[in-house]
């Protein structure tokens, strides 16, 4: 596992979290080989993955509130 990955994984349970929705939900979160993003995936199958980009000298906090938003966009609350 990546830092990256790992830092989405963190960052992905924190928003589900503060979205009101359970951290189960995310099945896997996967950073492909050579790949400058992650792909998190969803145990129920209607719901599609999300993509979440490197960041390009983004700070910690503001990761976290496009992956928020992204979240929020994907589950529609």
């Amino acid at each position: 596992m990546t830092q990256f990955e790992d830092r989405i994984r963190r960052m992905a349970r924190e928003a589900m979290a503060e979205i009101g929705r359970d951290e189960s939900e995310i099945d896997d979160i996967v950073e492909p080989p050579g790949a400058d993003y992650c792909v998190i995936s969803f145990t129920d199958p209607e719901i599609k993955p999300i993509e979440v980009s490197k960041p390009l000298g983004a700070g910690e906090s503001q990761e976290q509130d496009e992956l928020r938003r992204a979240l929020q966009y994907r589950f529609g609350t």
